[in-house]
């Protein structure tokens, strides 16, 4: 009797040992299917929004380090070769960057003032850069940061240094500021940047030769 007993008690051991290894059910594998599609969903959402950040920061980095190209290009009084030949002397003059929305808002120029207006003009290209990843210029502005009348309907903006002192004109639309504290320039321009996802930064050149993002 004892001896059918534990024989009874091994045979239904091992149908429960049967039962515990025979693996997932389909249910239970539709859930855990679910739930990493859900998670990696999440997951790509996030990295494109954190790309998409990355993006804007780079492109207002790219322009802020333009602009300080110009401006040390000028303090060093660095000759520009205007016709690309070495037996003509180089021409000393101001260095600048140029921003036109009407022209691109996915481009713009580091150039010399060939002509000393402290203007952009046709022909003072010295370099093209392109704003790439999607990000373009959504505004073009002025005043925004000091006292000056606020505009952000501005299609042109003009930033000049001026040779071999550390003067600074910015113009908005071609002409300088008219309540500016400092005569012959706008105290403060703003370049605002927006990525494929909404993202903004914006940079910010002020008369004293400083520039900053935010």
């Amino acid at each position: 009797m004892r001896k059918n007993f534990w024989e009874a008690k091994k045979y239904y051991l091992s149908l429960n040992r049967v039962k515990v290894s025979r693996g997932f059910t389909l249910i239970e594998m539709l859930i855990v299917i679910t739930i990493i599609s859900i998670v990696t969903t999440i997951a790509l959402v996030g990295y494109k929004d954190y790309g998409a950040q990355l993006n804007v920061r780079r492109s207002a980095n790219e322009i802020a380090l333009a602009i300080r190209e110009a401006q040390a290009n000028a303090l060093a009084v660095k000759g520009y070769d205007h016709d690309n030949n070495s037996g003509t002397p180089l021409l000393f003059t101001s260095w600048g960057v140029y921003f036109n929305k009407t022209v691109s808002t996915t481009q713009y120029n580091i150039f010399v003032d060939l002509d000393g207006d402290k203007n952009y003009d046709s022909g003072e290209s010295v370099k093209t850069i392109n704003i790439l990843n999607g990000v373009k210029i959504l505004n073009l502005a002025k005043g925004l940061e000091t006292s000056e009348t606020d505009d952000s309907s501005i299609t042109r903006l003009d930033i000049v240094y001026q040779r071999p002192n550390p003067d600074t004109t910015l113009k908005a639309n071609g002409a300088t500021c008219s309540g500016a504290v400092i005569s012959g320039t706008c105290p403060d321009l703003e370049i605002i940047l927006q990525g494929v996802t909404g993202t903004q930064r914006t940079v910010v050149v002020w008369s004293t030769g400083q520039v900053s993002i935010e």
